[in-house]
């Protein structure tokens, strides 16, 4: 008896090492957060995403095409597979009725689904604006043209346009430092278009704007089936 006491001791000593050490993972994880850089200056696109201060994404060429080699070797291992009776076999076709009835029940559970999402955006971005941090936003445009007045038409439509995403953006977006600069030249032929950015997303805040739009995609939802009965076809 005493013998099982102590095993049953040493097993739930066990259990709770390991949902320590579990919890502890998850709040590491809450609190650590991913860097991504995007950049589109003098022609060139680059991109990367780094976790812990390492280069996760993107992979090596290396990496990539091995992946490709594996996915193309498990598809033509399963087209060997395949029975013949399977590909020989022939599909029952279902009734007009039937198909426009499928069609219409996922058109109304689209659109719900739609209503609902939208619903939810508002506090959802709010949330997500939280979690994301843009440590640095530059631009640098050159609006070109050789008809002046186009070009300073065009120049203005800009300015007005990056004026009011930039009021609006920063009601959910927070910029730690940011240079936009907005040029025209009448001679240039060609306008010119660079911008680069550095982003900090925090995991933790990620999830929590996940579950606020879930939650009130949920409530959103639950209201919208008590308020609206819909008929049966």
């Amino acid at each position: 008896m005493m013998i099982m006491l102590g095993i049953l001791k040493l097993i739930i000593k066990a259990i709770a090492i390991i949902l320590l050490i579990l919890l502890l993972i998850i709040i590491i994880i809450c609190l650590s957060s991913v860097s991504a850089r995007i950049s589109f200056w003098d022609g060139k696109f680059d991109w990367s995403v780094r976790y812990f201060g390492l280069k996760i994404l993107p992979r090596k060429k290396k990496e990539a095409a091995e992946s490709k080699a594996e996915k193309t070797e498990k598809s033509d291992k399963n087209k060997k597979t395949e029975s013949p009776e399977q590909n020989s076999g022939e599909k029952t076709k279902p009734f007009l009725m039937d198909n426009l009835w499928k069609k219409l029940q996922k058109f109304v559970s689209r659109m719900d689904m739609a209503g609902s999402g939208l619903a939810a955006l508002p506090a959802t971005l709010k949330a997500l604006g939280n979690a994301v941090t843009w440590y640095a936003v530059e631009a640098d445009i050159l609006v070109a043209s050789e008809d002046a007045a186009e070009c300073a038409r065009n120049y203005g439509l800009l300015q007005a346009a990056v004026q009011n995403l930039l009021s609006q953006s920063g009601k959910y977006i927070h910029v730690k430092r940011k240079k936009i600069k907005i040029q025209y030249d009448f001679i240039q032929e060609e306008s010119i278009y660079q911008f680069r950015c550095r982003v900090k997303i925090h995991i933790g805040k990620t999830i929590i704007a996940a579950l606020v739009f879930l939650w009130q995609y949920f409530k959103d939802s639950q209201k919208a089936r008590t308020a609206v009965v819909r008929p049966k076809l």
